[in-house]
């Protein structure tokens, strides 16, 4: 389908606004696209009729969340600077009419679909838990249903030690929501735990054995710009370093071990499904027959961070050698409850943001 961009003789300025005329959060410019609003997508993600195509020039709030995320990938409004994004069209306000009407207020939630809807309440349930929860995730729920309202998020920016660069994080109640009821996880979710595994590293003083790779970096872009983003991230390596790529098909998590060195790959699939690949960056692919299996359809994200912590805590770093001669082994809901304790020790240390 060919997209014709409609083209003007003079740039109208507008404010973005979340919630009400009086929080603006950004300045930018309707992008005219010449189809239907319901034919089109940004990033991949239809755009929706309630929503327009703006491109984002000015943040005003540095920490405000964008109305409507690209994925898990682009969260915040700084980080829209200088591409398209989709916005509600109630909030985009012609700058020289804010000021002179005040409409009500209205409020956003994520569905797991993620689309966007009207919603004036948050409907995810952390008040009515699953038993047997690992105590931490217990509290971190607790603390969720209490604070997490009203598009609140855990937030914070993660040091560029993990990934190379700085790399912002939020957290939703609908993270909380998935995590404690074992459905399927978002990006952040996964990096979180990524950073809590690269400080078992340090402590192991193993950082020059294991990187790490953001399934962001990989998400965003066409093939060409995903590869060179994975392609520098590569080139931070050591001599013999591994890195961890978990990365997102679209509806499931799957775990790539990449050593730049040798020009190997590992391939980790939690639904044991094999893989043809035929170019040289991509060269062997190691038989998936010691990999423990997920259980059911939502764990696939789980079972990438226990695939992550097993080769973290491998000193010697024989795992391929273990995982090709053990079997048929499987992680059980036990091993799983052992991550989600672990993933939500460490996110308590950020609720304080």
């Amino acid at each position: 389908m060919l997209i014709i961009v409609q083209s003007s003789p003079t740039v109208q300025r507008h404010h973005l606004v979340i919630d009400s005329l009086d929080n603006i959060v950004a300045e930018g410019t309707i992008v005219e696209v010449g189809v239907d609003s319901s034919s089109q997508t940004v990033h991949g993600v239809p755009l929706a009729a309630e929503n327009i195509r703006v491109s984002v020039s000015k943040c005003l709030v540095e920490n405000a969340l964008l109305p409507v995320p690209i994925r898990d990938e682009i969260v915040f409004v700084s980080d829209a600077i200088g591409t398209c994004v989709a916005w509600p069209k109630d909030w985009v306000i012609p700058a020289t009419a804010v000021g002179n009407a005040k409409q009500a207020p209205r409020k956003y939630g994520r569905k797991k679909t993620k689309q966007w809807v009207d919603t004036d309440k948050d409907d995810d349930d952390l008040e009515h838990l699953p038993a047997d929860l690992p105590p931490a995730l217990l509290s971190l729920s607790k603390w969720g249903n209490e604070f997490l309202k009203d598009r609140a998020t855990i937030h914070t920016k993660l040091s560029k030690d993990l990934f190379g660069t700085e790399r912002k994080i939020a957290l939703f109640r609908s993270d909380l929501f998935a995590f404690t009821n074992v459905q399927e996880v978002a990006g952040d979710t996964i990096v979180m735990y990524m950073s809590f595994l690269r400080e078992k590293l340090k402590e192991s003083n193993m950082l020059n054995m294991i990187g790490f790779v953001d399934p962001s970096s990989l998400g965003v872009g066409n093939s060409t710009d995903r590869s060179r983003s994975f392609s520098a991230a590569l080139k931070r390596g050591k001599p013999g370093q591994f890195f961890l790529v978990p990365y997102n098909t679209g509806k499931h998590w799957i775990l790539s071990v990449v050593s730049p060195s040798e020009e190997l790959v590992y391939f980790m699939d939690p639904m044991k499904r094999r893989m043809d690949v035929t170019t040289d960056e991509w060269r062997t692919i190691v038989n998936q027959y010691g990999i423990p299996e997920q259980i059911g359809d939502k764990s696939c994200g789980y079972f990438i961070m226990l695939y992550m912590r097993e080769i973290v805590q491998n000193k010697e770093q024989n795992w391929t050698k273990k995982w090709l001669t053990r079997g048929d082994e499987k992680y059980t809901m036990q091993d799983v409850d052992v991550v989600r304790q672990e993933w939500a020790e460490y996110v308590l240390k950020f609720t304080s943001n």
